[in-house]
Parts: C-alpha cells; structure tokens; sequence
C-alpha cells in the first residue's frame, strides 16, 4: 500500500462533477428535440499522459459509469500502433518542424479517440447502445474525453449514409443524429478548455447547435458535386422562403456532378447560374416538377434534367432537396429522408405512426373491440394524418351523451358511418370528430372541454394540450381514445400507453439483484446494468418491488463503500400510481 496510498482515484479537478452534470443536462435537452428515444448517457474518461505518481492512470466520472480502468490499462500501447497506420502521418515532411508538430498532435488525439472506440466496443456491457467520443482535451496532466451513449435502436430507425465515408484525415458525417452529437461534442471539448471557470460553451441554445448540424450535413452533401463548397444549407433556407408572383417555392433540386450518368440534361441555360443568386434561382425553381428536376453540383444550376437508368444508392453522389412549401424543405436520398427543414430549423422525419402500438392500445383501452373495428379506424386515422392542417379523433364510449353535451360547440349530425372516402372533407374545418369504435359519427368540429391539468406541454399547441384536459377530465371516467394529429405531422395517442411485458422479467431481474447481493464483492458493471434495467422499466414497479430493490441495492453500495469508495449513489425506485396489471402480458 506504501507507494498508493496518496493516490487520488478518480480525481481529475475539482469541478469534474459540476462539469459532468451540465454536459448530462445539454445532451438530454439537443437529443430531446432530435428524438425522445435516444435516452443520451453521459461519462468522463480521464488518460493520464504525465508522469505523476499521486495520480491514478484512469479515471472516470462517475466511476461507476460501466466500466474498469483495467479495460483502459493498455491504451497508450494501442495508441502508439493506431499512430503508425495514420494516413495523414505519411505526408509528414519533417523539413518543417513547427508545421509538423501540430499535425502530429492531431494524429496523436486521433489515435486517442479510435484506440478508446475500440476498447468501449471489446468491454461495453450495454450493447444497446452507440458510443461517440470527444476530441481529448488536456486537463491537469489528463487526456479528458467526453463519451455519450445513445440508444442504438433508435438511431438506426433513422436513414443514414455511408459510416465509413471519409475525406482525406477527416471523417464526414453520415446522419444529421451524427453531426449533431459531433458539434454538441465539440462544445464540450471548448469548455474544457478552460474547465475552472463556467461552462458558456455549453449553454448554447439547442436550436442554434441544430441549425449548425444542419449545416454540417449540408456541407457533406455538397462536397459531391463541388469541393469546398459551403452555405447550401443557408442558400436552400433562403430560396425556400421567397415567392414568385405570390406563389411559395415548390420544386426540386438534384445535387451532384454535372456529367452524372443517371441524368439526362432537356434543357441547358447558356451561363450557369449561381446558387447564391437566390431570386433567379427561385424564379428558375417553377420549371421543375416530378419528372424534371433542376440540375446544380451545389455552387451552379446548369438547367433542367431527367432521371435515366438505375442509380446505385451505394455510390451516395445524388441527393435531392424536396421544396415543400413556404420556408419548408428536405433532404432525400433514393427517397429517404435525411432532414427536414422547417423556418430554418432542421428535424429529422418522424415516424408518422406506430400500427403495433395503435392495435395495442385500442385493444386496452376497448377490451371487446375487434379486429374489423380496428381495421376500420385503422384506415380512418390514415386517411386523416393526410390533413394538412391537423386534426383529432376522439374515439369513446359514450359518443352520444358526448355530442348532446358539447352540442352547443359542435356540428352535431345524424349518426354515420366514417370511411377513409369522407373523413379528409369532415376534418378540414377545426375542432375534433367524435366518433364511437364502430367508426359511428355523432359530431364534426368538436371544441372539447376539460380541466386544467399539469400534464400539458407548453411546447405544444392548442389542439394537444386541450386533448388532455379533455382525456383528464373525461377520458380516465370513461373508455376513451384520442388521436392527435398536428400540423407539422406529428402523431399522438392519448392514453399514450407504456408496452406490456411479462412480469417474470421483472422477478427474474430481482432474483439476480438478490444473488448479486450474496456475493462478498459485486462486479460493479453488473451492478449499474441491472439498476439501469430496473430504473428504465420502473414504471413497472409494486411499491414492494420497489422497496426490495432499493434494499439491495443499499446493501451492494455499502459493501462498495466498504472496500472502494462508490461515485454516485443511485437514487430510490418508487411505484407508479398509473400501473396495473394490463400492463403485463399473458405468460
């Protein structure tokens, strides 16, 4: 013990934990807008590359993040061997030293960056996540990383481009996801810099590091046709807002080489226009349609073309920028969506709707429903999302009483049938159509009542936050289902009902906690991942589930502390007052 007894674990500076909770607020309040599944996770990874003694060589905050400085034991070995295959180290010219030495720093972060990749991948526990990693900062004798976890599934519900792409020693995003983790990443980098002081680089507000990430994809996109080619992403916000003769942009733009195999050139301008010419651009934009398209390598229009043969989407050399309406435009490939734009905000498409969630969800709310009658509304609710300005299903039990009540702020009509042939007419006028699970109609243009609830969103519209004061004042009485469609396209269920599961995986997980707790010394990565399971499925807890697990895992971090003194202590599980047992499958 002599020569470790003044080592300070996990100390890197004084403000690592302050630090660390504003880079965990920043993530969660970026990806939120991007999408609520990502769930970011956050930790510090800390190389000590100075000699000193009274220092430990890893560190981590927290240090129960999942994994082990043994893991990390080899990384300066793997970092020297990553530096060797460097492609940007071949063109090192040591007849200038200063140049030089920055570039080998670079190589050397690099090496940093993909030798911790590789480590994560080999040693992660969790392999439901994707791990992105900071550039190393120097921090009092430490290499400071930053790494985010991110939901893997999610992330791969969302296009993306080619992962591997990369130009020259730089690597190019692949997804708007990843050039928005890449920028927020960056930030913290800068405010590492300076880790003592307050950390403004992190207060940056969210949607100006979205229009950057925009911005950042953009500049991939354009590098196809013309190199070194920045402000598409500016130029496209700018065309999308002007109008020709009162009319909004409504058109295509075909991005990629002027000598693209898969276009044929109809119609050539003798002087190719810039991009930056926006109103000529803009006038030149109502040519298009379909079938013809304008042709630019991102820097010039060069007339209007056609599709010919088949395009390989491996090759990634076409994109598409969709103009949609007014101030609104979208990034496609081999017709996916890769972004979309809205009054120069950029967003990633949202699945429009769930089928598996919505059959679900009836059948809970509806016990006797059939499968006809979820067919039915089925097909309704489809034809609805096709409303341009929104609109609302209120699905319930007792549509009758429902439309005599409300009668004096509603179009009440003779009780009918709906098809997906009526319902695009009956939702275009505001207010909601009350309906029973038979698709019997009793009311058009609802104006719904309701009390006033904490469970609004105040970044939401009308239509949604009135939604639930109805559901909370009527809906938990009676059998009720409401469909939210909002302007934008998005989609809501109300009640917004967790997944069944079986509740053998809950105890099954405690019995694991229980002989976890029988061991003289818990392996702490087993540890975090069962109480990661538990607090994300905690919605599924008995008040008795609850508190046993909270007992256990007293009982492991005391007998950490015991040994090794624990990071963070992890918070009490409590039950839910909306669990039942509907949310249990049949075993």
């Amino acid at each position: 013990m002599n020569g470790e007894e003044n080592i300070s674990y996990n100390y890197m500076w004084d403000y690592q934990q302050s630090f660390l909770y504003d880079v965990q607020v920043s993530a969660e309040r970026l990806l939120k807008l991007i999408d609520r599944r990502l769930k970011p996770k956050v930790f510090l990874l800390g190389i000590l590359i100075v000699d000193r003694k009274d220092r430990s060589p890893i560190c981590f905050e927290p240090d129960n993040c999942g994994y082990s400085p043994k893991a990390f034991s080899e990384v300066k070995e793997l970092v020297h061997e990553l530096e060797k295959f460097d492609e940007e180290s071949k063109l090192i010219n040591s007849s200038i030293p200063t140049y030089h030495a920055g570039r080998m720093k670079r190589i050397n972060k690099r090496a940093y960056i993909e030798a911790v990749s590789k480590i994560l991948r080999k040693e992660a526990q969790f392999g439901d996540t994707e791990k992105y990693i900071s550039y190393p900062t120097f921090v009092d004798g430490y290499f400071v990383m930053v790494i985010l976890e991110a939901q893997k599934e999610v992330i791969d519900k969302h296009y993306s481009l080619s992962k591997d792409r990369s130009k020259g020693y730089y690597n190019i995003d692949s997804s708007f996801i990843e050039s928005a983790i890449d920028i927020f990443l960056n930030t913290c980098s800068v405010a590492l810099k300076d880790p003592y002081e307050d950390f403004n680089s992190l207060k940056k507000p969210t949607d100006a590091l979205l229009r950057e990430a925009g911005n950042r994809l953009m500049d991939r996109i354009s590098q196809i046709g013309q190199l070194n080619m920045h402000g598409l992403y500016g130029a496209c916000n700018i065309i999308s807002s002007l109008r020709y003769e009162g009319a909004e942009s409504l058109g295509k733009l075909v991005i990629a080489r002027k000598d693209h195999p898969n276009i044929k050139m109809i119609l050539q301008v003798e002087e190719p226009i810039e991009i930056k010419d926006y109103v000529k651009v803009r006038k030149f934009l109502e040519l298009s349609n379909d079938k013809t398209l304008i042709i630019s390598d991102s820097v010039y229009i060069y007339g209007l073309g056609e599709f010919r043969g088949k395009y390989n989407p491996k090759e990634e050399s076409l994109f598409i920028i969709n103009f949609t309406k007014h101030y609104h435009w979208e990034l496609l490939h081999d017709n996916n969506q890769l972004m979309m734009v809205s009054y120069r905000n950029p967003c990633l498409p949202v699945e429009k709707v769930d089928r598996d969630k919505f059959y679900s969800d009836l059948k809970r709310v509806f016990t006797e429903i059939t499968l006809d009658q979820m067919d039915n509304l089925w097909d309704i609710t489809l034809e609805a999302i096709e409303q341009k300005n929104g609109t609302m299903l209120v699905i319930t039990d007792i549509v009758e009483s429902e439309s005599k009540r409300l009668g004096k702020q509603c179009f009440k009509i003779k009780p009918q049938k709906l098809t997906k042939d009526i319902i695009n007419q009956i939702t275009s006028i505001d207010g909601c159509v009350l309906m029973d699970k038979d698709s019997m109609c009793y009311a058009i243009g609802v104006i719904l009542d309701g009390l006033a609830t904490e469970k609004g969103d105040s970044s939401r519209g009308a239509r949604y936050n009135s939604a639930i004061r109805y559901y909370e004042y009527m809906g938990k009485k009676y059998p009720t289902f409401i469909i939210i469609i909002s302007e934008d396209g998005l989609i809501n269920y109300l009640p917004d009902l967790m997944p069944q599961i079986k509740h053998s995986v809950i105890t099954n997980g405690i019995e694991e906690l229980e002989k976890l707790n029988s061991l003289e010394k818990a392996d702490k990565r087993i540890f975090n991942k069962m109480i990661d399971f538990f607090e994300n499925n905690e919605f599924y807890l008995s008040k008795e589930e609850c508190e046993r697990i909270n007992e256990l895992r007293e009982m492991i971090e005391k007998k950490d502390r015991e040994t090794e003194s624990i990071g963070i202590i992890r918070r009490k599980l409590l039950p839910n007052d909306e669990m039942n047992d509907s949310f249990f499958l049949n075993e």
